[in-house]
């Protein structure tokens, strides 16, 4: 076996880190012993055919040359020659690394998971990750820190991004990624307007800003700011866990979006799978012109990896290699289990992707959701230091929502054969850390009574009070006259003396508030006199305006509508509701794609047609469908 001595050396000070991606998963029982998930055989890989459209492969290369030509060497350059693109990337943990986080036994359940790791120019460290929200009406905010010093210390936390109340992304933020490009800071994130399920029907989302801290301007399907639509909405049946989890690569301006997606379908390897789309960065809303390019993987026991066990493998996460032109990406499997361990894949185009072995030493029992230190783009330069972020509940088993996030350095080599001797390895069996007392409470989230507020034209100031919520989850009583307010509408609002904001006209405004370097986003609505708040269905609109199917469709695509009430909430309408409010559907060319009354669409032939559902009142919206052959 050849090895390429060109590690790319990790940090020498280690540094700081669900659902079935993480926060909405139901909890499990993660108090079980060690399972039998024995490695049966070993998988053969199958070397992939050079990809035209990968980033490291010019087409020039393709070009013949007559033997009767006369070519300078200046005419014809010759294209060097990656010598990595046969061999396989060889990961391996330096050692066990640190705690960047440990849950408080004072204000349980405590987590910080999923951690997005951006290392800068500078060598500082930029960190988000998902927290518990305000434990009542949102699931998880994304938090943010900062490294000067490698990781060795880090800034007091705060609250880069939180959901937008009465709007698609109203429960969570959560499972960020984060990519720097054009002066922007863009994150991904998970989010879901499904509240009986809680949690599950999950979506894409994207925001950005020009701090890494926030605020941020989130994606409104046509541009930046207002109520968020989601970039990669789930368009599969209600009860499945649905599309989140995004991870960010930038190549040439090509942006490659890959994400968790957990239907339900009839075919077996397509439940649960990862998805790549990418994105040309240089269009102004490259947003609404995503391009599916395929599956880059399947996370259950099928297919050619059938060998392999993949037990609770969840999101993952991916960066590029420059020295070796490679992508990588790491995931953990049997996550929350006693054997849990950390996989990694690789793939020459960015596209096609095969497992390569996993990680068990130095890798603490229970872990999940891991994420992998890259720069701004998503690139790992040759000589930079390299590190894996991972929440853990350790050996003992904790609580659901109970976990630490430890970061620890890593190291990369090449091999000509996959190189899977740690498979055999065990992993860190160490108990789960508490902190106690509140020595280290810091601010963390300015926030308010409420998320919405309504008054009548004409009746005086909304009584609005602000606190600040520190990281134990404690509140404190903010002045109003000391609050900064930022963006309001100005012809539906007024601000007064020592910020009070009233009534001006009816409808309805987003205001953005500060304190302290700390953001809240609040909903006001100003009523007309007559006007009622119940749960009525004010109007509808699509989330989507437009689907594309497949004739050999792998999973269930259903249309449900999205209703706004008259209280200001949002819900999508499925089963017994939409008899409830008499929805039907309808479809102008029912030989392309026929539409069930349960919102359920079935493509039958590649071409285009219009779908819509109308109320019994005589709403309704239409939405655009596009049938493929295949995928």
């Amino acid at each position: 076996m050849i090895r390429f001595n060109r590690a790319i050396c990790a940090v020498t000070a280690a540094v700081t880190a669900m659902t079935l991606c993480s926060c909405y998963a139901s909890p499990v029982n993660v108090n079980e012993g060690a399972a039998n998930n024995t490695i049966t055989g070993e998988q053969e890989e199958k070397p992939e055919e050079a990809d035209l459209t990968d980033p490291g492969v010019s087409e020039n290369s393709a070009d013949i040359i007559s033997d009767n030509s006369i070519v300078s060497e200046d005419a014809v350059p010759e294209e060097p020659v990656n010598e990595y693109a046969d061999k396989h990337v060889k990961l391996s943990l330096l050692d066990s690394g640190y705690d960047v986080f440990t849950p408080s036994v004072a204000c349980l359940p405590d987590y910080r998971y999923g951690p997005s790791i951006m290392l800068n120019d500078d060598g500082s460290i930029d960190a988000w990750f998902s927290a518990p929200g305000d434990g009542s009406k949102e699931y998880d905010w994304v938090t943010w820190r900062h490294s000067d010093d490698g990781g060795a210390t880090w800034s007091s936390e705060e609250v880069a991004i939180s959901p937008s109340h009465d709007s698609p992304d109203t429960l969570s933020t959560c499972d960020p990624d984060v990519f720097y490009y054009g002066g922007y800071y863009y994150i991904g994130y998970t989010s879901t307007i499904n509240k009986k399920g809680k949690g599950i029907c999950n979506s894409v989302f994207l925001a950005r800003s020009k701090t890494p801290d926030g605020p941020y301007e989130k994606w409104n399907g046509s541009g930046w700011g207002g109520d968020p639509v989601p970039i990669i909405y789930f368009d599969g049946l209600e009860i499945g866990w649905g599309s989140g989890e995004p991870s960010f690569v930038v190549v040439d301006d090509v942006l490659y979006i890959y994400n968790t997606k957990d239907s339900y379908s009839g075919v077996p390897a397509r439940i649960r799978i990862t998805e790549v789309r990418t994105a040309d960065l240089t269009q102004e809303n490259w947003p609404a012109n995503l391009s599916l390019r395929g599956i880059s993987g399947i996370r259950t026991d099928t297919g050619e990896e059938s060998e392999y066990q993949y037990r609770d493998s969840d999101s993952w996460d991916v960066a590029y290699l420059e020295e070796s032109k490679k992508f990588i990406a790491v995931a953990t499997n049997r996550r929350f289990k006693y054997n849990s361990c950390i996989l990694y894949f690789e793939s020459n185009d960015g596209i096609h992707f095969t497992r390569v072995s996993e990680l068990n030493t130095n890798v603490v029992a229970r872990c999940h959701n891991c994420g992998i230190m890259a720069d701004g783009q998503g690139h790992i330069k040759e000589g930079d230091p390299m590190m894996i972020g991972y929440a853990y509940a350790g050996s003992a088993g904790s609580r659901w929502g109970v976990w630490a996030t430890r970061f620890a350095p890593l190291n990369i080599d090449y091999t000509d054969e996959p190189d899977r001797t740690d498979e055999s390895a065990s992993n860190l069996k160490i108990p789960l850390s508490y902190r106690s007392g509140t020595q280290d409470a810091a601010p963390m989230m300015l926030v308010t009574d409420q998320l919405t507020y309504s008054k009548y034209e004409g009746t005086g100031a909304f009584n609005i009070n602000y606190y600040v919520q520190d990281n134990y989850k404690r509140r404190h009583a903010v002045n109003r006259a000391d609050i900064n307010i930022v963006s309001y509408d100005d012809e539906i609002l007024s601000v007064g003396e020592d910020n009070w904001i009233s009534p001006r006209k009816a409808g309805t405004s987003r205001v953005i508030v500060e304190y302290n370097g700390l953001w809240r986003e609040v909903y006001l609505r100003v009523l007309s006199n007559g006007d009622k708040e119940n749960g009525d269905i004010a109007e509808y609109y699509p989330i989507t305006d437009h689907y594309e199917l497949s004739v050999i469709q792998p999973y269930i695509i259903k249309l449900r509508p999205l209703a706004v009430m008259k209280n200001g909430s949002m819900h999508e309408l499925t089963g017994h509701e939409l008899k409830k409010y008499g929805v039907t559907f309808e479809t102008d060319d029912p030989n392309i794609c026929e539409i069930r009354q349960d919102g359920s669409m079935i493509p039958l032939a590649v071409g285009d047609t219009t779908v819509r559902y109308t109320a019994e009142d005589g709403r309704g919206v239409s939405v655009r469908v596009h049938v493929v052959e295949v995928w």
